[in-house]
């Protein structure tokens, strides 16, 4: 009677452990959409194209290796460009520890940006994904440095930027920023504070932006 009785309540133990998890993973997602906090405001010291004034605000949480990040730079672009009166993009830092070169590279877009050439670096960062991402951290480097002449910026200051203790942590602090939000995946997108799941076309994206700015 005993080994019944603890058979019995182990098993109900186990199914209020099994309901109890499926509960949470319900509260923790919406049709496939993390539940995730609201990004930080918008300051002077993020990286925004479009006016302040945007009736739509675009937060993208991105990593330079990353391939989805990478396919998604050229849609995020068209959709600036046509609709650069009603949305604000904003590009924050989310490299991924798994890979190596997405540190250096959101360095390399620091350095520039501090020669006033954020996204031209932005740019090139992910048109050149493929030459740079499998390479070491100092030959990805002298890739970063090519680019850094190709834009006719300062070398030496590139050099001495791309290594700084000021850029890091400004690195970081977006990265803890979007860690604090739950992120683990990127890009990820917020659009006027609320995450997206990820669009799979360009007119589905479009269609998101048109009815925010309505």
């Amino acid at each position: 009677m005993k080994r019944i009785i603890f058979w019995i309540i182990f098993l109900l133990v186990l199914v209020l452990i099994i309901w109890g998890l499926f509960v949470a993973m319900q509260k923790g997602s919406r049709n496939g959409v993390p539940n995730l906090g609201a990004p930080a405001p918008v300051t002077a010291a993020d990286h925004t194209e479009g006016p302040a004034d945007a009736p739509v605000t675009l937060i993208e949480y991105g990593d330079f290796e990353c391939p989805a990040c990478g396919e998604y730079a050229p849609m995020v672009e068209r959709l600036f460009q046509q609709s650069s009166t009603t949305m604000r993009l904003v590009f924050r830092h989310f490299p991924l520890p798994q890979h190596l070169n997405a540190p250096i590279a959101a360095q390399a877009s620091e350095a520039a940006s501090d020669q006033g050439r954020f996204w031209d670096m932005y740019k090139l960062l992910y048109a050149g994904q493929d030459s740079w991402a499998n390479l070491s951290v100092s030959d990805a480097a002298k890739v970063f440095d090519g680019y850094a002449r190709s834009l006719g910026l300062d070398i030496a200051q590139f050099d001495t930027d791309i290594n700084s203790t000021t850029t890091k942590a400004f690195i970081q602090s977006e990265l803890s920023e979007g860690q604090q939000l739950g992120i683990d995946y990127t890009p990820t997108f917020f659009v006027n504070g609320k995450i997206i799941q990820n669009p799979q076309s360009y007119d589905s994206f479009k269609s998101i932006i048109d009815s925010a700015a309505k």
